[in-house]
């Protein structure tokens, strides 16, 4: 018998995350989803955060809740409360993500082991306050199940590290608050996957551009065409009356 109850997870005990996790997790949720409207995505993948993952019929207690998931072939809505892998439809997800909260021992040992029993694919573990503490923290760790159907850890350290289930790069960038979780096209990881809100705003500012370029374009014509006129004009009064 296994005593699996040192991993229960409860309602009360998975309630609230602190202002600064909130935002990190609405980041990259954005950056997800402009990524899957990149590749047409569609219904084929479904972004979702802070929902149960239970593995285990007699134990659906033992579960996990990512800040962050990409669940591949999703049930037709509506779906679910939570996700129950024995259940027709419920799968693990391809990929998981957790920012490290203040129990940060916790997310750094027992997080990945939860998620090699539950079968996910790849999990990011994100601590953005590791160059702050004590030696032994990492910006980024990457677990990928191996073709041999291992979980192990593939990368420690500050980042870029490549991501196999989405084939960009995770990226630590720093801002006021600290550091973010961003994703990248390139291993450098300055070509970054925009938020929904930034592609956005970049589309209209190309817009603008192109309409201010066109606008420029009419009025460089009118004034080609006005000096086009007086030449036209000038000549026909230095050629005179023709008989």
């Amino acid at each position: 018998m296994v005593d699996w109850s040192g991993w229960y997870l409860t309602d009360e005990e998975d309630m609230g995350e602190s202002p600064e996790q909130h935002n990190a997790i609405r980041l990259l949720v954005s950056i997800l989803g402009q990524l899957a409207r990149e590749r047409s995505w569609g219904d084929s993948m479904y972004v979702g955060g802070d929902a149960f993952f239970a593995w285990i019929p007699e134990e659906p207690l033992v579960r996990v809740s990512p800040d962050v998931y990409l669940l591949e072939d999703p049930p037709p809505p509506p779906l679910p409360a939570s996700w129950q892998t024995w259940r027709p439809g419920h799968r693990a997800p391809l990929l998981a993500v957790e920012i490290v909260s203040d129990d940060w021992r916790k997310d750094y040992e027992e997080g990945p082991e939860k998620y090699a029993q539950l079968g996910a694919r790849e999990l990011v573990v994100f601590d953005p306050w590791a160059p702050r503490h004590e030696p032994g923290r990492n910006l980024l760790q990457v677990f990928h199940r191996t073709d041999e159907g291992l979980f192990v850890r593939r990368y420690a350290g500050p980042g870029p590290t490549y991501l196999r289930t989405l084939d960009v790069y995770a990226v630590a960038v720093g801002c006021p608050a600290g550091f973010r979780l961003r994703l990248a096209r390139d291993p450098a990881g300055r070509d970054l996957i925009p938020t929904t809100e930034e592609a956005q705003t970049a589309a209209e500012e190309a817009q603008a551009a192109a309409e201010a370029e066109r606008n420029a374009e009419r009025t460089r014509r009118a004034a080609t065409e006005r000096e086009l006129a007086e030449l036209r004009e000038r000549l026909r009064r230095l050629e005179g009356p023709r008989d």
